[in-house]
């Protein structure tokens, strides 16, 4: 994923989104590892649905020494239409102008979608954003009620890692 000075998990804009600023300086591009799950609703077909999602900034030893803190501070950011974004700002679909968000989200649903009939496990869809300078957005399928975010930060508070899940009580 393209970086950016901050990162934007969930919705766009304004809509629902969480900012996660103190990354790191220096790295312009990070791996992103996502866990999924199939998930079925009664006869439906199964879905690959998003439950973690871990965003490395620093090298794993960082990682291991920080302190992981509730990055969202009990504040629960809501999926947009039933899907999580996360993108560097300013490649925020909403942020980057001459872009059609809502086209964005329908070509989202299309990739999706085919990936499930495809039964492919790693359900994402990637839309690039800004081709000048490669920023990209990635969408997840969250279906879960609950969402939270959290943040390895170093002792200066820069953050090395950063995590997202979603989850269901179990009743």
């Amino acid at each position: 994923m393209e970086l950016a000075e901050e990162v934007t998990w969930y919705g766009m804009a304004t809509a629902g989104r969480w900012v996660h600023g103190g990354l790191l300086s220096g790295p312009s591009k990070a791996p992103v590892h996502a866990g999924f799950y199939w998930s079925q609703v009664c006869d439906e077909p199964r879905v690959a649905r998003v439950s973690m999602v871990v965003l490395p900034l620093a090298d794993p030893a960082r990682i291991v020494a920080a302190d992981w803190n509730d990055g969202y501070g009990g504040y629960e950011p809501s999926a947009l239409d039933g899907y999580a974004v996360l993108c560097g700002n300013p490649f925020d679909p909403l942020h980057v102008g001459g872009r059609d968000a809502e086209a964005d989200l329908r070509e989202v649903k299309r990739i999706i979608a085919a990936g499930d009939g495809q039964s492919r496990r790693v359900n994402y869809a990637e839309i690039v954003t800004d081709p000048d300078r490669g920023g990209n957005a990635l969408f997840f399928a969250v279906n879960e009620e609950e969402r939270d975010g959290y943040e390895a930060l170093e002792e200066d508070g820069t953050v090395v890692c950063l995590a997202f899940i979603a989850y269901d009580f179990a009743y």
